[in-house]
């Protein structure tokens, strides 16, 4: 086997820093082995211990600058349900407003400014000439919707600071943030989310202006679903399906509560998870296998075998509130007890994340533990098989963005969406998923805006409820960030917070292997992927198009070595 191998460190900012140790075979042209690992250790459980639980929802905000607000929203669940604080309607519209208005900034800033670059004319024209070529004759078949001739106007467009849609993305994700700061005071790292409902005085004027921000990205959405469509169509009839492959094993947590359905109580866990407009579920090789957050939650367990960590006695709680027993490995259980170890040993210790995984506990499929991806494509999957919402036909999420007309966009009139279940789960997809998990988003906050002003109409417009702190408690949070599910819990004695843990989506993601056969996520699918650049020096372009396609937070730089040699620098572009 002519074998080269390429070490990208770092690749992204991701709770410390990223880095992928991958080899080829270049006789076959494809990776045949990954690892991947965190660099950085932080230690948030340990600094939440014997603090106010409330804390958290402020604290761990700080986890990520690029998608707080779903760690402020797991943080608050957490805590409404430790302290027996269920928020009122009104003030569970007013915390969707904030998390939606995140979603809608981070899945341009994925799709077009992070992921966009590696299929820009700028990377495409040096590592993929041949599809340059093709690209400059192939005309884009939605040019009419999103003003790009061809796939070569595409890619010149998703250059760096040069490229009209990488601009134009900028601009959009502005509006975003601006909706978040409307309703959170401020955005990164929200003010206004608290236990019980929301720290807000609600105007009629704040419901408006919501509104005329929302219907710049109903109008953007229907040139940005277009727009990576035509890419992303084209990238997979030059070859690139087996990039990214994976099996079929997809995890979400849903998002987007219903205001009259959520109530902050674990026995309650199972109906308000249903009843969310984006739907839970873990599927397993393409099976839905459960939709029920109470099950879910108990199945999931954390790993430190090759993670820089020491074991901790357990469990100390053995069930959870409803009875289902917990492994000493659930989060309730986890104590955070950092053990450095040498660094990239490969057959050991080799990475500061640890390893999720999900037990199918009641055994729908044989009562395996399986390594589960995070992600939009999990959730869009979940949501179009689960037939929990009437946008669900089974196989796809079908909605329709109302008439939005606002200048600088292209399309005014209603459009129909479809995002259809794919039949692989690859890099592509993973970027489909996102931009369609865009305009699905700005459809559920028009209905939420609808439902708000309903609320209005019934009088009730209450924000916050009042609340009587128990003394002892305990507490999950469980929603998606924009990378996938993210997930706290907390366990509460004495009104201080005895154990707490954090499971990002990157954790889920990252994770690095527990055997030679079960990979993270990351390292599944990398393995296998084709090595299509021209250079003769790998440069692992293909490697980096893969990991991005999972969307790991902040863009850094990538530094690539050889061996002990560094033959490459790629500032970020």
């Amino acid at each position: 086997m002519a074998k080269q191998e390429v070490m990208i460190e770092p690749m992204t900012r991701l709770e410390g820093h990223l880095g992928i140790h991958a080899s080829a075979d270049m006789e076959k042209k494809a990776y045949v082995d990954a690892h991947s690992f965190i660099t950085m250790f932080r230690g948030w459980e340990i600094i939440l211990k014997n603090r106010e639980p409330a804390d958290a929802i402020w604290i761990t905000q700080r986890v990520c600058g690029v998608c707080p607000v779903p760690h402020g929203m797991a943080a608050a669940m957490a805590v409404d349900m430790a302290y027996q604080a269920p928020p009122p309607p009104m003030g569970i519209a007013v915390r969707n407003f904030i998390f939606g208005a995140e979603q809608l900034y981070d899945s341009p800033l994925g799709c077009i400014v992070l992921e966009g670059p590696d299929y820009s004319q700028a990377i495409v024209e040096k590592a993929n000439p041949d599809w340059w070529e093709a690209a400059k004759k192939e005309k884009a078949p939605h040019a009419d919707l999103h003003g790009y001739k061809t796939i070569a106007d595409i890619m010149t467009a998703l250059n760096p600071i040069t490229g009209s849609l990488w601009m134009r993305s900028l601009t959009i994700e502005k509006i975003g943030r601006k909706m978040a700061a409307l309703m959170g005071a401020k955005h990164p790292h929200v003010n206004t989310l608290v236990p019980g409902g929301v720290a807000k005085t609600l105007t009629a004027t704040d419901l408006e202006q919501y509104a005329a921000m929302l219907s710049q990205h109903v109008a953007f959405a229907k040139e940005f679903v277009p727009v990576m469509d035509d890419l992303l169509d084209f990238v997979l009839s030059m070859g690139y399906e087996d990039a990214g492959l994976r099996r079929t094993n997809l995890i979400s947590y849903g998002g987007y509560d219903d205001p009259e359905a959520y109530n902050a109580d674990y026995k309650d866990i199972t109906d308000w998870g249903r009843k969310r407009r984006v739907s839970p579920g873990v599927v397993i090789d393409g099976e839905l296998v459960t939709q029920d957050l109470a099950e879910i939650n108990a199945g999931i367990r954390e790993y430190v075998d090759r993670s820089y960590y020491s074991e901790w006695p357990g469990p100390a709680i053995r069930e959870d509130p409803l009875g289902n027993p917990l492994h000493e490995n659930h989060p309730w259980n986890k104590d955070t007890r950092p053990a450095p170890g040498p660094i990239k040993a490969w057959d050991s210790k080799y990475s500061w994340a640890c390893s999720p995984r999900w037990e199918d506990w009641k055994k729908h499929v044989g009562g395996a533990t399986h390594a589960l991806e995070a992600g939009p494509i999990a959730r869009m999957w979940t949501t179009a098989k689960g037939g929990l919402v009437s946008e669900s036909t089974g196989s796809s999420v079908k909605f329709t963005l109302p008439k939005a007309t606002v200048a600088g966009f292209r399309v005014a009139d209603e459009m129909e969406f479809e995002w259809k279940i794919p039949e692989k789960v690859n890099a592509v997809e993973r970027i489909r998923a996102r931009a369609y998990y865009h305009a699905y988003s700005a459809y559920i906050l028009f209905g939420q805006l609808l439902q708000a002003l309903e609320l209005v109409k019934q009088g009730k417009a209450k924000i916050w409820n009042k609340y009587k702190k128990p003394k002892n408690g305990i507490g999950v949070g469980m929603i998606e960030a924009m990378r996938g599910g993210v997930a706290h819990w907390v366990v509460m004695r004495n009104q201080k917070v005895e154990r707490y843990q954090i499971m990002t989506p990157s954790t889920w993601n990252a994770g690095p292997r527990l055997g030679d056969n079960d990979l993270g996520p990351y390292e599944d699918a990398i393995v296998g992927t084709p090595v299509t650049e021209a250079s003769e020096e790998l440069t692992g372009v293909d490697v980096v198009r893969v990991v991005r396609s999972f969307d790991p937070c902040l863009a850094c730089c990538v530094h690539l070595y050889e061996g002990d040699r560094e033959i490459h620098y790629i500032p970020e572009i």
